[in-house]
């Protein structure tokens, strides 16, 4: 929509432009919510501060464990980490904690810690349940005995999406289950593209007399990633094994933040308010930006400030992972460290 809208709903026009300059945090100040069972409090937020800095992070690594200790080692009902926290019991033994997700990030930043700042892949999971004998693609149409709803929860806790297919005809005829059990990976890669997944897993679930055993392999980027974990049911079996896969994926991603600074982006063939903000919506959840607040806003472009703890090129290089690349500034445009466009 063309921001010739200016001159006939002026009004609206201003407000909203007035209410993006006065809060351009709005969007980062969202709480980070964690639901936990514990004992009592102290093990509530241990496992609650723990769920959230991974889930920032992108991953479970020992760096990020190490945090959350110092993080609790250093615990004052008056100091800061006081101040992260909202914990209350919703019902017995569970309890619902809300974590400040800017001053977390602030932490992961300062302790050095590694975390995915970019986009994060979205990977189709190919997965069959091995049970008595029969095998089972899984899908919308098979939940098989918990596995994918596991894999959401796990997805949910590491802000990191899953996709999973149909199941329907064109994927049983393309994505054999031999080929998942094998870890044949060429053959399933090309089977995922319907789905426009950034890469895949492989998972094998086998139920055994004592539960269950799950083997997975995540490819991204050209490379494979290989899980495996025992589980006392399919669900929890599957999800351990995944989970490893998802680390070492994350693991090659992650960055160390510097400390932020305010870049100016410019945006070309971003047609009208409602693009805008779909746009600042969109680099606010990265977790390289801390804020990104309107600079200029014309009718086929956007000049944003951006506070992030990148360098423009390294900034660039990862918004390539959401499809956008340097683009020619405009002639007549306002002044940006770098102008870009979505491919």
């Amino acid at each position: 929509m063309s921001l010739h809208l200016r001159t006939r709903y002026p009004v609206a026009v201003l407000l909203g432009l007035v209410l993006l300059l006065l809060a351009p945090l709005a969007a980062a100040q969202d709480s980070l919510v964690a639901t936990v069972a514990a004992e009592d409090e102290a093990g509530a937020l241990e496992q609650g501060l723990e769920q959230a800095l991974v889930r920032l992070a992108g991953l479970r690594s020992e760096p990020v464990l190490a945090l959350v200790e110092e993080m609790l080692e250093t615990r004052d009902d008056d100091g800061w980490i006081a101040a992260l926290e909202r914990l209350r019991e919703v019902e017995e033994g569970v309890y619902r904690l809300e974590f400040d997700p800017f001053r977390l990030r602030t932490a992961l930043r300062d302790a050095g810690v590694p975390a995915v700042l970019g986009e994060r892949p979205g990977l189709l999971v190919w997965a069959v349940l091995d049970r008595n004998g029969q095998r089972e693609l899984l899908g919308d149409a098979v939940e098989g005995r918990g596995v994918l709803s596991a894999l959401e929860s796990l997805a949910a806790e590491r802000d990191m999406p899953l996709l999973f297919p149909l199941g329907d005809l064109q994927d049983r005829r393309a994505a054999q289950p031999s080929d998942i059990v094998g870890g044949v990976t060429e053959p399933l890669l090309e089977a995922a593209r319907r789905y426009q997944a950034d890469g895949v897993i492989l998972l094998h679930v086998r139920e055994t007399a004592t539960g269950a055993e799950a083997r997975s392999v995540a490819v991204h980027d050209g490379r494979e990633f290989r899980g495996s974990a025992p589980g006392a049911d399919a669900g929890t079996a599957a999800r351990a094994a995944v989970a490893q896969g998802l680390d070492q994926v994350a693991e090659r991603l992650a960055r160390v933040a510097a400390e932020p600074e305010w870049v100016r982006l410019g945006f070309v063939d971003v047609q009208g308010y409602a693009a805008f903000e779909r746009l600042r919506a969109e680099l606010v959840r990265l977790q390289a930006v801390e804020a990104a607040r309107l600079d200029s806003l014309m009718a086929d472009r956007v000049v944003l400030q951006v506070r992030t703890g990148l360098e423009p090129g390294d900034l660039v290089d990862l918004l390539r992972g959401s499809g956008f690349d340097r683009s020619e500034p405009p002639d007549d445009a306002d002044a940006a460290d770098v102008w870009l466009d979505r491919g």
